[in-house]
């Protein structure tokens, strides 16, 4: 018998942790689309602005 799982559990220093990667994602997708990259563009020019602007 396995016990029950109810989840992942996150203190309060992870779930600012999580945030600000959040945060950075979401700059990223701003920064690319503002950029007025489509995913219909150059396959890999949107994934390496992502890439770029994740960092």
């Amino acid at each position: 018998m396995t016990p029950e799982y109810d989840g992942p559990k996150f203190d309060d220093k992870r779930l600012a942790e999580l945030k600000q990667e959040v945060d950075i994602l979401c700059k990223a997708v701003l920064e690319a689309s503002r950029a007025r990259l489509a995913f219909d563009d150059e396959p890999a020019a949107f994934a390496s602005l992502m890439a770029k602007e994740g960092k």
